[in-house]
């Protein structure tokens, strides 16, 4: 079953992706971030009295969620749409997801999950693929290596968030409770944020893209309620980068739905591939 909710949690960040990346033809990043948490962190709290009972609120559990929801969603998310934002889906998404990478080394030390020879082929591979995407040209139309930076943060933060989440629920396995928590933690660094850049005017909502925001949200919420069933079911060597091969779903939703927007060559694809495969190791090892 963990390799269920995985493989679910990857289609469902892929659908989110393709949306958002609609919504910011004519919004940004921020908007993106904000709608997208605070959706996922209502959604998750009204279903939460519905199937947990809400003393489960005071274990110590609680601030590993608290933590993780810093990292991921509230950190990674923005950096991810920043770069969204900046080079497109088509290479930030992948970059983003070469998350496993960091996910796998820390879950050795805090883990004691096992690192073989071939998770370092996978993880030469992912890394190969970020250099690949850093030298191609396609995609968007201006766009600066420089700005990478973005999606490689935002895959740190994810894979220090995904062992933040697994030692939490190998504390207390209530991925709802989980997920609820930890998207709040992320909806507030996103408040957080928004009143850093300027308050309520950063946002930009309009006809135009609130519907493609809405609709982001809800497969953002499915995603994230997935990943932590996944991971109170699977280990994170197994479950995080399952979750990462959704830049496959991503080029392929792309070179259908944003052929406008980006163009995906054959070298953003090689190079979203070898990530993809890269992460696909390091499960079968």
């Amino acid at each position: 079953m963990a390799e269920y909710f995985a493989l679910q949690a990857a289609v469902c960040f892929a659908i989110s992706h393709i949306l958002i990346r609609r919504a910011l033809v004519t919004s940004n990043a921020m908007t993106g971030s904000f709608i997208s948490l605070g959706m996922t962190a209502a959604i998750l709290w009204l279903l939460l009295p519905f199937f947990v009972p809400l003393a489960s609120l005071w274990t110590p559990a609680v601030w590993y969620f608290l933590a993780a929801g810093f990292f991921a969603p509230g950190l990674g998310r923005t950096l991810t749409y920043v770069g969204i934002e900046r080079v497109g889906v088509a290479r930030s998404v992948p970059v983003a997801n070469s998350s496993p990478m960091f996910a796998s080394i820390l879950a050795v030390f805090l883990l004691e999950e096992i690192w073989t020879p071939q998770n370092f082929l996978g993880t030469s591979l992912v890394i190969c693929g970020i250099a690949i995407l850093s030298a191609s040209h396609g995609g968007q139309a201006q766009w600066r290596p420089l700005d990478l930076i973005y999606p490689v943060m935002a895959a740190l933060a994810f894979g220090i968030s995904t062992n933040l989440r697994k030692l939490g629920l190998m504390t207390t396995s209530l991925p709802l409770m989980a997920a609820a928590v930890t998207a709040s933690t992320g909806f507030l660094f996103s408040l957080c944020l928004l009143h850093a850049r300027g308050g309520v005017r950063v946002l930009v909502l309009s006809r135009a893209n609130w519907g493609w925001f809405v609709t982001a949200g809800i497969a953002n919420t499915t995603a994230t309620l997935s990943v932590f069933y996944a991971l109170s079911l699977g280990s994170v060597v197994v479950v995080e980068p399952l979750v990462a091969s959704n830049p496959v779903v991503s080029l392929i939703l792309s070179a259908l739905f944003l052929r406008r927007l980006e163009t995906v060559t054959p070298r953003v694809v090689l190079g979203a591939l070898c990530a993809v495969i890269g992460t696909t190791l390091v499960i079968t090892r």
